[in-house]
């Protein structure tokens, strides 16, 4: 796949398929590689450095622990209202009530 893309026929895909790999599967693995080389074809010209030891640790340290991507703010939002319930007015009705009949006073 990587050495010659070309190369690839109908036996190829056959012998896989006989292997128990589904259409989605040879789909989903040609993707993987084709995006595996381009990606190294890229670091490769634009020389992107490596990271240092210490950053693969804290990688998997955090991959480990928060797994690869966190909830969408909005998700974060939305459960922390749901958990807390939505926010109260501290004030009584009677205040809101005097509060409203000193307004219409004004005008």
């Amino acid at each position: 796949m990587v050495r010659d893309s070309t190369s690839i026929g109908q036996e190829d895909v056959d012998v896989a398929r006989k292997a128990g790999w589904s259409d989605e599967a040879l789909y989903d693995a040609i993707t993987v590689c084709s995006l595996f080389q381009f990606y190294n074809n890229w670091i490769d010209a634009t020389g992107v450095a490596d990271m240092p030891a210490l950053g693969y640790e804290m990688s998997g340290h955090r991959l480990a622990t928060q797994g690869y991507a966190s909830e969408p703010p909005s998700k974060r939002r939305a459960e922390s209202i749901r958990s807390t319930g939505p926010k109260k007015s501290t004030k009584s009705k009677a205040a809101k009530k005097s509060k409203r009949s000193k307004r219409s006073k004004k005008a």
